[in-house]
């Protein structure tokens, strides 16, 4: 990866620090999202896991109330195509692959990246 993490979050990480983790109102899939792509050294928000219909609003909400302006999703979920029209009907954009770390062995694997318009 060749850049540096570009969407630290001061209450987020906040909450990380916190023993109880108790996400304070943050969406638990965006929430976990965040805490792995941290600890994993992403470029961007990645969401490795699967994305429930019901947590694209909340997520596309926090990432704009947060400024996040691109994530990735590395999932390979049977129903990602249906994810990314979901995205794309809240205001995200499909724009380009990348790569986001799996914190396995140093291991990359590829990643679609959206944008939140």
């Amino acid at each position: 990866m060749n850049e540096t993490i570009n969407y630290r979050i001061e209450k987020l990480d906040k909450i990380l620090a916190e023993e109880t983790k108790s996400g304070q109102g943050i969406n638990r899939v965006l929430f976990w999202a965040y805490e792995m792509s941290v600890e994993n050294n992403n470029n961007y928000l990645n969401f490795a896991d699967t994305i429930w219909p019901d947590d694209i609003a909340p997520i596309v909400e926090t990432c704009r109330k947060y400024g996040i302006k691109e994530f990735s999703i590395s999932s390979t979920c049977s129903g990602l195509t249906t994810t990314l029209a979901d995205f794309e009907e809240h205001g995200c954009k499909v724009c380009g692959l990348t790569k986001a770390n799996t914190g396995y062995k140093g291991e990359t694997v590829p990643a679609i990246k959206l944008q939140v318009l």
